[in-house]
């Protein structure tokens, strides 16, 4: 399994071509997991990314909101459309719905 430092590494690369813009992202990045609550540090930078894509004030907004409870942040990321559907029966529809997320998802890190 790929170390998700160097996915994040990898995915600020291709999201700030610019290395000043870069290193903000980084910076605003690296405010979540300063404290001991803080779990996941780089699933979560991760998710932040996904959401955000390559605007600054999302990233911010994002880590923001990851401080506060950052499992809404990988919910939003990770399993967006389960997010959306937490009332369907277990069930064929339901393994579809994840399936569909986890291939979303990974598609997004190998790109």
């Amino acid at each position: 399994m790929v170390d998700d430092r160097l996915i994040l590494a990898r995915k600020l690369n291709t999201l700030f071509p610019d290395k000043s813009c870069r290193e903000q992202a980084a910076a605003i990045l690296s405010r979540y997991g300063e404290q001991p609550n803080e779990r996941e540090r780089f699933r979560v930078q991760l998710a932040v990314l996904k959401l955000a894509g390559d605007d600054l004030e999302k990233i911010a907004a994002y880590t923001t909101q990851a401080k506060e409870d950052y499992r809404d942040v990988l919910a939003w990321a990770e399993y967006p459309m389960q997010s959306k559907h937490w009332s369907i029966p277990e069930g064929p529809e339901k393994d579809r719905i994840r399936q569909a997320d986890r291939d979303a998802y990974q598609t997004w890190l190998d790109t």
